[in-house]
């Protein structure tokens, strides 16, 4: 099978999985575990290094809000200034398509956030799948399939750093259960090789001219 198939039954595999997950936690399933992992984690105030909180605060606020629109934004006009306005629009409509498809998925199984502990970054909308992991997911593994220089070791475990991180970051706030986390990570990394599938499908068809991470 090509690679553009493969990466297209990949994402359409992962979408499929978190939702399987979102109908799962919907239901109930898991939260022995997330209450577990959630408990061995959450940074509590006054107990936690307050460093370690703001860190944590910091990593999370990359990730959400306008400042992750202007990140895209400027990212996506670099890309379009170095490899055309192919690489631009595969960056900035996934992320956000993949953040709509996110916000749409967080109303329709209107999970509950974690109320463990005292939350230390207070947020209201429901919680499954996590926001700030799917933004991550897509975001980074975009980064390391359009931009050439990624294909150093270095950049590609900065880039997994990033992506664990984002999402630890959230269950140690105590703004998510672990199984959100999880979830977003799914989602958003199905967009990313779905958005891949169709890089990869068109280089084929092109003989590899454009110069990414997935030419063959």
């Amino acid at each position: 099978m090509k690679l553009p198939y493969r990466l297209a039954l990949a994402a359409f595999t992962l979408m499929i999985l978190t939702i399987m997950l979102g109908y799962a936690v919907a239901g109930g399933h898991f939260r022995a575990l997330d209450i577990g992992v959630s408990n061995a984690l959450n940074l509590r105030r006054g107990v936690s290094p307050d460093w370690l909180i703001l860190l944590m605060q910091g990593i999370s606020w990359i990730g959400a809000g306008v400042q992750r629109f202007i990140i895209i934004g400027l990212l996506s006009v670099a890309l379009w200034r170095w490899w055309g306005w192919g690489a631009a629009l595969a960056m900035g409509i996934t992320t956000v398509i993949a953040a709509f498809t996110s916000d749409v998925m967080k109303h329709y199984f209107e999970r509950i956030r974690p109320d463990l502990v005292q939350q230390l970054d207070p947020i209201t909308t429901p919680a499954f799948p996590s926001g700030h992991a799917n933004n991550a997911a897509v975001f980074y593994i975009l980064f390391i399939m359009l931009v050439p220089q990624a294909r150093h070791p270095f950049w590609q475990m900065a880039a997994a750093l990033m992506i664990l991180l984002t999402g630890l970051s959230r269950i140690l706030l105590g703004v998510h259960w672990p199984t959100d986390v999880v979830g977003g990570w799914l989602l958003g990394t199905s967009f990313a090789l779905g958005t891949g599938a169709v890089i990869a499908y068109r280089q084929h068809q092109k003989q590899g001219e454009a110069p990414s991470i997935l030419a063959s």
